[in-house]
């Protein structure tokens, strides 16, 4: 047997749907997709057949602070950059070791901890965000009678994928009371 798999994207700022109707799912994916010719048609006729058959957005969580009083966040709970960025599990690593850095070095103070856990991870997490953003937007075909989309800045994006690179200092936590290992591990 021989299996191919599809993935179809289309922009949707209004995308409200029942996530168990799949039916209307693939109504509007059918729908979203009409006319774009080259195998999109022969892609959409398989659809009924489809056993593994999954839609969804693709979105970015943006907030203004990922804590609060005793409870942080983490991860794409506080700083979901979309699949579109690349950057999702590499920030919540990062975002982990700093965290738990951020709180030994603040004596496990809640505040103080998450106060420099945002500090230090949020340029590198809006960098990330930027660069789903800007692949989302590069992702929009135009109509047939739009105009030619203007020439990305190369060097404006070679910037923003630079902070993505080198935008967070790692700190070397060893040696601050309330890092070291315990016994045994």
């Amino acid at each position: 047997m021989t299996r191919a798999m599809a993935m179809l994207s289309f922009p949707a700022p209004d995308f409200v749907i029942d996530y168990r109707d799949v039916a209307a799912q693939k109504d509007l994916l059918r729908e979203r997709m009409a006319g774009l010719g080259w195998l999109t048609p022969r892609i959409l006729a398989h659809l009924d057949d489809a056993e593994d058959f999954y839609l969804d957005q693709v979105a970015q969580v943006v907030m203004d602070r990922w804590s609060s009083g005793r409870v942080g966040l983490l991860g794409d709970a506080a700083f979901s950059s979309s699949p579109f960025s690349g950057g999702g599990t590499g920030m919540a690593l990062v975002g982990a070791y700093l965290l738990a850095g951020e709180q030994a070095a603040a004596g496990w103070d809640p505040r103080a901890g998450f106060a420099g856990y945002e500090q230090r991870m949020r340029p590198f997490v809006e960098a990330n965000q930027e660069i789903g953003r800007l692949h989302v937007q590069s992702r929009v075909v135009p109509g047939p009678d739009a105009e030619a989309a203007p020439e990305p800045d190369m060097e404006a994006l070679m910037a923003v994928v630079e902070r993505a690179i080198n935008g967070v200092d790692l700190p070397d936590y060893a040696g601050v009371p309330g890092s070291e290992v315990p016994a045994g591990s």
